[in-house]
């Protein structure tokens, strides 16, 4: 073989190798890879896991899953009678139709500091006609008998003009409505049965310092 001018041997060429290549491949898989993460792995969840709490905001504010409204405690002073329920009919054994005694009554949350109480039936339908005054009730009681008052406890003149329970009696056909007004007053009243009902009845309403009010009705039969 004759040399070339020079001395230098010629290089020989040829293919890339298959290794080379595979080599190569792998080296830029591994960039490419590093180049799309942050270096961290992401791991598929756990199976029942839960994505964690999300913190509330400022204004946001939360109660205990499921937690129940704690139940409504009532403190109205509230006077009430077994003998018929509020706005209903007024037996007749308290009307001229029977015996005509009184209802009875009891009563609940009289208003912290109250001396006396004092109770009245009227008839707002025959221009308050008073069918019952009741003062000096001990705040201490919680009810009334129409046969035994509390003890201390006076009847004034009803409208009739007798110190006692003026039965309920509505012209016949007619239904009247009735206010059974129990007045809770701070100091005591001073009533005796000598008393002018009328202003009375002005005083305790103007000087009350609590009031609960029951409504009944009754309707005479017509007359035959």
């Amino acid at each position: 073989m004759t040399e070339l001018p020079g001395g230098s041997r010629p290089r020989r060429g040829g293919p890339t190798t298959p290794v080379a290549i595979v080599l190569l491949s792998l080296l830029l898989l591994g960039l490419a890879a590093a180049c799309g993460t942050s270096g961290r792995t992401m791991s598929a969840p756990a199976p029942g896991a839960t994505a964690p709490p999300r913190k509330a905001d400022a204004t946001t504010s939360s109660t205990a899953a499921g937690a129940a409204n704690p139940p409504a405690t009532t403190t109205l002073f509230t006077v009430s009678s077994i003998g018929f329920e509020p706005g209903g009919e007024i037996p007749p054994t308290s009307t001229c139709d029977g015996i005509g005694t009184a209802p009875p009554f009891s009563w609940v949350n009289v208003p912290p500091g109250t001396a006396e109480l004092v109770l009245t039936v009227t008839d707002p339908d025959a221009a308050n006609y008073v069918h019952w005054f009741v003062a000096g009730i001990n705040p201490a009681s919680t009810g009334m008998l129409p046969t035994a008052l509390p003890a201390g406890a006076v009847e004034l003149s009803n409208t009739a003009g007798t110190a006692a329970y003026a039965p309920i009696c509505p012209p016949p056909g007619e239904t009247h409505s009735y206010d059974i007004s129990l007045f809770a007053l701070s100091a005591p009243s001073g009533l005796t049965a000598a008393s002018a009902t009328q202003d009375a009845m002005a005083t305790v309403a103007s000087t009350a310092t609590g009031t609960a009010v029951l409504t009944g009705s009754y309707t005479r039969a017509s007359a035959n």
